[in-house]
């Protein structure tokens, strides 16, 4: 069963939205939600003064977020499983230190999208996130495992201290991206040049990332034939760190042969 929250009145303050989670509004009705306390500022504010709510927390919960949610942090931050729809965007810290589910966000997000907690080294370990539009500084940063998958741009800092997981942004990572990176990939479709701790390795048709971006493609991103079809640069890095890590550059025609 789809539950559904559509914004009715922007809030006087950001609003941390972690609880607006399908794994913690499972088995509350309409009423129960509709009172869950959000903090907002300095205070708090009542799920139900912001929101219309449609639907009950079922064992299988999908959660339907409506509206501009750029002034939410954390939604579907430590999400572990089921999954949230939302038709707008959202603010910081999406995702974050989610381990398992799906986020879908058809508009832009703000910074540590799929990130680590403040003062956490672990971000992700495990789920998927799709945005149709950009993402913010340090998206993936501390990924452990998972997907997150951009159709615009990331800003700087994307697979900030990654372990491993993948980031892909399909309108170009910004810079210094995988820097500490350890064993994580990033996945550019635009040439960008990447850090002096990359090295580059070849070209190639990776398989397994043909596979995550049909995955994209069926949660709602815009992926390209030709993305899937061409060939990609591969540098290796960080050197800093163990090399094993990597950044995949979509350059069907950039000269690295």
């Amino acid at each position: 069963m789809t539950l559904t929250l559509t914004l009715r009145t922007q809030p006087p303050a950001r609003v941390l939205a972690a609880p607006l989670a399908p794994d913690r509004l499972r088995g509350l009705n309409g009423s129960a939600i509709s009172a869950l306390e959000l903090r907002c500022g300095g205070g708090t504010v009542a799920v139900g003064d912001l929101f219309e709510v449609s639907g009950a927390g079922t064992e299988e919960v999908r959660l339907a977020l409506e509206g501009d949610l750029g002034g939410f942090d954390w939604v579907g931050a430590g999400m572990a499983s089921g999954e949230i729809v939302v038709r707008g965007h959202v603010g910081a810290w999406a995702g974050a230190a989610m381990s398992g589910g799906v986020l879908r966000v058809f508009g832009d997000a703000g910074a540590r999208l799929g990130g680590a907690h403040p003062g956490a080294r672990a971000g992700m370990t495990g789920g998927e996130i799709v945005v149709t539009g950009d993402a913010g500084e340090e998206a993936g940063a501390g990924m452990r495992r998972g997907l997150v998958a951009v159709g615009g741009q990331t800003r700087a800092g994307a697979g900030l201290r990654m372990l491993a997981g993948t980031v892909i942004a399909l309108g170009g990572i910004g810079k210094e991206a995988g820097l500490g990176n350890k064993r994580g990939s990033l996945v550019s479709g635009r040439p960008v040049e990447p850090l002096p701790s990359y090295a580059f390795a070849a070209r190639l048709h990776p398989p397994a990332l043909g596979l995550q971006l049909r995955r994209a493609r069926e949660l709602g991103l815009t992926v390209g034939d030709a993305l899937l079809r061409g060939t990609w640069a591969r540098w290796s890095g960080d050197r800093t760190e163990l090399t094993r890590g990597e950044i995949l550059i979509f350059d069907e025609d950039n000269g690295y042969r």
